[in-house]
């Protein structure tokens, strides 16, 4: 991007917030008593419909956040508030709908931090293990309602990823055929976790891919494998090859976490714990296709390399995981 456009667009983004801010104030909807107020847009590598989030405390209850899309062409935002709404399961912690607005909607807020600043900091091999164990954890309630349960998952995951599911490989289509179809969170990577320092315990935010059938390994696989994005920030100077190789090849503090993490999933779900990793593939393409169809960039994920990589040679380690 040139410098004048870089201008650009951040003049358009203040625009875009003063108009949100301004419309907050006059909605009926949210509380004309609110105090502490503050706002704030995620820096992070979306830079395609942008969200605004406004959080305060009313003068009576707790501490409240609104959020609104900055660009008046985006659903997703719309499509959240009906999932808290009508959708999303309560057996999982998680923020809930307060109230809806003319754009966006308010909920509770979750105190604490993001799972991705909490494994950022992760000071040592144990820490890692235990944090991404109680990710597992806390998924698994989403993963176990009444609609799951074992399935042939490649209608869903055909009708999701479409022609493209081919290109996953004959260990990933035949691990298909018997994984488990039901509940998903859909894009549960570190950010849209929340860890909650004082009780230790972790819930959900950002609701908008969420889909009642589902592949639920997706959602384990993308945590787990996001999670390397924090492990290894080398990979920005290093490239992809190279965090392929931290990942998948390298024996070490990481990859014995994801060993103790798709083991203790397995155990819980009474699922194969290799047949979970050969999903990878899978897993790759659904969240690659999940950015396709938003219309935002795709070229900087890691999603589809790090599928190649992993097709190119399966690691040994994935066919010991039920040892």
């Amino acid at each position: 991007m040139t410098l004048s456009a870089l201008r650009e667009e951040n003049q358009q983004l203040g625009v875009a917030i003063e108009e949100a801010l301004s419309g907050l104030r006059a909605d009926p909807a949210w509380p004309a008593d609110v105090r502490d107020l503050r706002w704030w847009v995620p820096d992070s590598a979306r830079k395609h419909r942008r969200r605004l989030f406004v959080a305060g405390r009313p003068s009576a209850g707790a501490e409240i956040v609104a959020k609104i899309p900055l660009d008046p062409t985006d659903p997703m935002v719309a499509r959240e508030r009906d999932v808290l709404r009508d959708l999303a399961p309560t057996t999982v912690p998680r923020t809930a709908l307060v109230r809806s607005l003319e754009r966006g909607f308010v909920m509770t807020f979750l105190p604490g931090r993001d799972f991705s600043d909490v494994l950022d900091a992760a000071d040592s091999p144990d820490t890692l293990r235990r944090l991404l164990s109680q990710a597992v954890d806390m998924m698994l309630p989403l993963h176990a309602a009444d609609s799951a349960g074992p399935s042939n998952g490649t209608q869903v995951a055909s009708a999701y990823v479409g022609e493209q599911l081919e290109q996953a490989g004959p260990a990933a289509l035949d691990a298909l055929t018997r994984t488990r179809t039901g509940p998903v969170h859909g894009d549960l990577g570190p950010w849209n976790i929340r860890w909650n320092s004082d009780r230790e315990d972790l819930a959900l935010i950002d609701w908008e891919d969420y889909q009642q059938v589902g592949i639920p390994a997706v959602d384990l696989l993308n945590t787990v494998l996001t999670s390397a994005l924090l492990v290894f920030p080398e990979y920005r100077q290093r490239g992809f090859d190279w965090l392929n190789t931290q990942m998948l090849a390298t024996d070490g503090p990481y990859r014995a976490a994801v060993r103790a993490a798709l083991r203790r999933y397995a155990r819980a779900t009474g699922q194969s714990a290799t047949d979970l990793a050969r999903l990878l593939p899978v897993s790759c393409l659904w969240l690659h296709r999940r950015v396709e169809k938003q219309r935002r960039p795709t070229d900087h994920l890691f999603y589809l390399p790090l599928m190649r990589g992993f097709l190119a040679a399966e690691p040994r380690w994935i066919g010991a995981l039920d040892d």
